[in-house]
């Protein structure tokens, strides 16, 4: 091999235990940030727990009233034919015109 051919190599060398390095290191560093965004993640879930908690408590008359209109059926609108076949509707005199 020639000198240029071995300080190719040795080039070649650096610079795949440069990358290498870097990615270790990389690594590290993700594996590092992604502990400390799951704990954060946690903290803010729990704390958010505790404010749904407290409103739920807080607003709990409120929210009984609403669990209690969603238990009651809403009526269901009327078919086409009883609607304009109904004379107490609107529609049934939309159409009529005067001669």
């Amino acid at each position: 091999m020639t000198e240029l051919q071995e300080m190719f190599l040795f080039c070649t060398f650096i610079y795949y235990l440069f990358k290498g390095s870097l990615f270790v290191v990389l690594y590290v560093a993700l594996v590092i940030v992604e502990k400390h965004a799951r704990q954060r993640q946690e903290q803010i879930r729990k704390i958010l727990r505790e404010k749904r908690a407290e409103e739920q408590e807080r607003w709990k008359v409120a929210y009984a009233l609403l669990e209690k209109q969603k238990d009651t059926p809403t009526p269901e609108p009327l078919p086409l034919s009883q609607l304009v076949n109904n004379p107490n509707s609107f529609t049934a005199y939309s159409n009529w015109k005067v001669a």
